[in-house]
C-alpha cells in the first residue's frame, strides 16, 4: 500500500540558494536526531548531481557507506524537483528493512518551493509503500519516522541557505 507525507519549513533566502541546497545536499556537519541512531537509520551526509533536468541523476551518500542512485523525474528550477530513490541492494534501516526491496520501500520524493516576497516555502513530500500484510502494524511508525527524517532534512536545509 502506498501513502504520501509532506512538511513544509519557511526559509529566508533567495530560492536559487535554496535551489542549490536541495539539488547538492551537503549535510554530513549536521548532527542527525538520536532516534536515527536508535532505529539504525543511515545518516544522510550529501547529494551530488550528475546531470540536472528530467531523467538526471543524483546520488546521496550516507554514513552506511550506501548509496541512492536517483533519477530525476521534474526538473522545474525554483518550483519543483522530483526523483526516484533507487537504494542500493542491502541499504537497511531500522536493522531489518531492507529498502530496495521487501516490506518497506520508499519509491519517490519531491520538493515545492512557493517563494513570497523574501520567504520561500520549502515543502518536502515522501512516497513510501509498506506491504499491504503488515500496513496495520508499521504505518503508524513508519509515517513517525519519516516525518522526523523530513524535518531534519529541511531543517539543514533552511541552516545551509539561510
Amino acid at each position: 500500500m502506498e501513502s504520501t507525507i509532506s512538511s513544509v519549513i519557511e526559509i529566508n533566502a533567495q530560492p536559487e540558494t535554496i535551489w542549490d541546497n536541495i539539488t547538492n545536499v551537503k549535510i554530513e556537519q549536521f548532527s542527525d536526531p538520536v532516534i536515527f541512531r536508535l532505529l539504525d537509520i543511515p545518516k544522510p551526509l550529501k547529494a551530488e548531481m550528475l546531470s540536472e533536468g528530467q531523467g538526471g541523476r543524483r546520488i546521496a551518500y550516507f554514513d552506511s557507506g550506501k548509496k541512492f542512485v536517483q533519477e530525476i523525474l521534474v526538473w522545474r528550477p525554483l518550483i519543483e524537483y522530483s526523483f526516484t530513490f533507487n537504494p542500493e541492494k542491502e541499504f537497511r534501516v531500522c536493522y531489518f528493512f531492507e529498502l530496495s526491496e521487501g516490506v518497506f520501500q520508499v519509491p519517490a520524493g519531491a520538493y515545492y518551493l512557493i517563494t513570497k516576497e523574501q520567504t520561500t516555502t520549502l515543502k518536502l513530500t515522501t512516497t513510501y509503500s509498506i506491504d499491504r500484510r503488515l500496513h496495520f502494524l508499521f504505518n503508524i511508525p513508519a509515517r513517525l519516522i519519516l516525518k522526523s527524517f523530513q524535518r531534519y532534512l529541511l531543517t539543514s536545509i533552511k541552516q545551509n541557505s539561510e
